[in-house]
């Protein structure tokens, strides 16, 4: 078995096990999506991506995840209401909005909708890895 193989199946392994976290990425920026995909993968988190919140819907209808990073201002569906309609399907996975709209109306509205943090954009990589970590651990 090759190190790639190995490697595969040592992540499929955990995987199935439950100890590697799912973390699904919504962003209508593809600079971004590609950003916190690299990141989190390099961190050994599985990471699937979606461009808007429609997207973003049908993954976690189809492939529940533990984490959602999600941005506020997409087309078709914008991050407020995406999360209002998780929660509405009474899909509970902790939600970070991730957003260069950062006024007290946003981050009051992205609290009283039950998310977990929120990270102004130009995101700090230290800052994104920790908030992701206390939400994983909180859902626990």
């Amino acid at each position: 078995m090759n190190v790639t193989t190995r490697d595969s199946f040592v992540k499929d392994q955990f995987q199935t096990m439950g100890m590697i976290k799912k973390i699904l990425i919504v962003d209508d920026s593809f600079n971004n999506l590609l950003l916190l995909d690299d990141l989190l993968t390099e961190m050994n988190y599985n990471v699937s991506v979606a461009h808007d919140g429609v997207e973003a819907m049908q993954i976690l209808m189809e492939n529940p995840q533990d984490l959602v990073l999600l941005d506020i201002m997409m087309p078709r569906k914008g991050g407020f209401e995406l999360l209002e309609d998780m929660r509405k399907q009474n899909i509970k996975t902790p939600v970070i909005f991730i957003t260069a709209k950062s006024s007290d109306e946003e981050r009051m509205r992205a609290t009283e909708l039950g998310a977990a943090d929120f990270i102004a954009k130009p995101v700090i990589i230290s800052e994104v890895l920790d908030k992701v970590q206390q939400a994983l651990a909180a859902a626990e």
